[in-house]
């Protein structure tokens, strides 16, 4: 058993990697493809919805393929031995559940702040695209405070989210997967999150993220570093995914 921990997951999605970069460089392929065919008129729905579950879809089998490994440096016998057919399509329906259940809840809390926010400002304040205006209208109201509780709320929900979409990649089909999601709102998954390791673990990773975010968003300004950003994107990914399985392991 592989012990949870930042560094065993990078080492996880390091071997995946390398186990197998004809493969990672193919459903990277793959995955810009679909994202760019997201601008495609009247059809970039249909591909961006395709792009997210199958962003998910592989995270989900590396998640679920770990137990399989009793040390990370075996994740890269992992890789050797998968199709990239499996790689893209084993667990589709799972995928498709979560993203379904997190497309849901982000609609819901959408709508939610949007009525809350214009009950809360001035309309007939602001004229055109004045932005002067639109802050002093925020300023005035309960706007801020509006806002400012949706941002804590996003905070603790990103602190839950590594732990659900943990329990998501472990459920039984798509209407299990579906389901999961929504223990994002449970308080009695909430207790569990509120332990030690399960803390340390996502404090060094949302701070991995955001300096990698950062970075690769550095690469995207020249032409000639896009493809090291988009290896490092789906490196990134497969990062996750281990710590949404270690995440759920230090909550079992």
């Amino acid at each position: 058993m592989i012990q949870p921990s930042n560094k065993e997951a990078i080492n996880i999605a390091a071997n995946f990697f390398k186990g197998n970069v004809a493969l990672s460089l193919a459903a990277i392929a793959i995955l810009v493809t679909l994202a760019l065919l997201q601008y495609v008129p009247f059809l970039g729905l249909a591909f961006a919805l395709a792009y997210a579950i199958l962003s998910f879809e592989v995270q989900v089998y590396v998640a679920r393929q770990i137990p399989e490994a009793s040390n990370s440096e075996e994740m890269a016998d992992v890789a050797a031995r998968t199709r990239l057919g499996d790689l893209l399509t084993r667990h589709l329906d799972i995928a498709a559940g979560g993203m379904l259940g997190y497309f849901t809840i982000s609609m819901v809390l959408g709508l939610i702040f949007m009525m809350m926010f214009s009950a809360t400002v001035d309309v007939s304040a602001i004229q055109g695209n004045d932005m002067q205006a639109f802050v002093a209208a925020i300023s005035t109201s309960g706007a801020m405070g509006v806002m400012v509780f949706f941002l804590l709320i996003l905070l603790f929900l990103s602190y839950i989210f590594p732990g659900v979409t943990g329990e998501v990649m472990a459920a039984d089909g798509f209407g299990p997967a579906f389901m999961k999601t929504f223990l994002l709102f449970s308080p009695k998954f909430w207790k569990r999150t509120f332990n030690k390791d399960y803390f340390l673990l996502i404090l060094l990773w949302s701070v991995i993220v955001f300096v990698a975010a950062v970075v690769l968003s550095w690469f995207t300004v020249s032409i000639l570093l896009i493809p090291i950003a988009l290896i490092g994107a789906y490196f990134l990914s497969l990062y996750n995914a281990a710590v949404y399985f270690f995440a759920r392991e230090l909550l079992s």
